[in-house]
């Protein structure tokens, strides 16, 4: 491959690769590597990927965000009699590039499941390309289990060019409000006067109704024309995970999360959940409006956060904001 793909697409978009993210387009081009690409957030890890995969030719290439990978391979591997190897042959198949986004380890149960996945991938003739926030010495941090995980961790180093996506531009701060996630708003505290602005019109008793997107039922205020509504109560506080959300977001490409409590008050699980919807929204380029009781910049105060939240707010930092400043003024930024 080309690296002036990787330039040209650069200056489409306004901006010159910075030093790090020259050596990844060099590495991804080579294409003689698997590659394991970290950063903080917002250094183009995923655009990366993404201009290296559209650069592909067709059909024999896949990407795929790490909740979405797993929700499909664990059916697959139901399917075929918890055989793994006949679970990645259906999910796989001829495709010889996997590109593998916002890949963490943070559960024991899933490092153990992924040290078995992993060892399947890299005895297949398959390139591998992993963005993650962490490198790998840092994945399953907790230091009851983290010793546990270190063979794989340095099966990771051996197999793949482990490359540091770390420049000094956060991109996500620089972008405009236009399409998809980045066109969403974050509105406190959502009097009527904001809702009017933005053009909602809120549910009425009416048209709650029950979706069972993966099975098991999750109440929403609306769901019609392609807009989801429902409360964080619901979507949060209650049994849900990736997978709802991964299937809510086929079928509604806006969605309005009222509700939305500052993270103190809540306890570390329904704040995780939130922290999955938010990664799931942006990775589907869902238009999110979130109704809070706080402004964004009080969202993690005192609070007990979620893993990752650095990635979070800087997703969030994305949208619009309508807020009441200290003097009661409605504010847009």
């Amino acid at each position: 491959m080309d690296i002036y793909v990787f330039h040209r697409a650069a200056t489409e978009l306004g901006f010159e690769l910075d030093a790090a993210q020259g050596r990844a387009a060099a590495a991804l081009a080579a294409g003689d590597r698997s590659l394991y690409l970290w950063g903080p957030v917002g250094r183009g890890k995923s655009w990366l990927m993404a201009t290296y995969f559209d650069a592909l030719p067709d059909g024999r290439k896949l990407r795929v965000h790490f909740h979405e990978f797993f929700r499909d391979l664990h059916g697959a591997i139901r399917a075929n009699g918890n055989d793994l190897s006949a679970a990645l042959d259906d999910l796989l198949g001829a495709r010889d590039v996997l590109c593998f986004d916002e890949f963490h380890v943070h559960d024991v149960a899933d490092g153990k499941f992924i040290s078995r996945l992993l060892g399947e991938l890299f005895d297949r003739d398959i390139r591998l390309i992993v963005t993650s926030n962490y490198p790998p010495r840092a994945l399953l941090p907790n230091p009851l289990f983290h010793d546990d995980f270190v063979p794989t961790i340095e099966l990771i180093e051996q197999a793949l060019t482990v490359l540091a996506v770390d420049g000094p531009v956060d991109y996500r701060t620089t972008g405009g409000h236009e399409t998809g996630f980045a066109a969403g708003w974050w509105v406190s505290p959502g009097t009527s006067e904001q809702l009017e602005r933005l053009g909602l019109h809120p549910p009425g008793p009416d048209e709650s109704r029950t979706l069972a997107p993966t099975g098991h039922p999750i109440r929403v205020t609306r769901a019609a024309e392609s807009v989801l509504w429902i409360d964080f109560a619901e979507l949060c506080e209650t049994a849900t995970a990736p997978t709802d959300y991964l299937a809510l977001s086929r079928d509604f490409p806006q969605w309005v999360v009222s509700g939305v409590p500052a993270l103190r008050t809540i306890d570390r699980e329904p704040a995780q959940r939130f922290a999955n919807v938010v990664d799931v929204l942006y990775d589907r380029d869902v238009t999110p409006i979130f109704l809070a009781t706080t402004p964004l910049t009080t969202l993690t105060a005192d609070a007990r956060l979620p893993v990752d939240i650095e990635r979070i707010m800087s997703r969030l930092g994305q949208l619009g904001r309508r807020e009441l400043d200290s003097a009661g003024i409605a504010t847009h930024r």
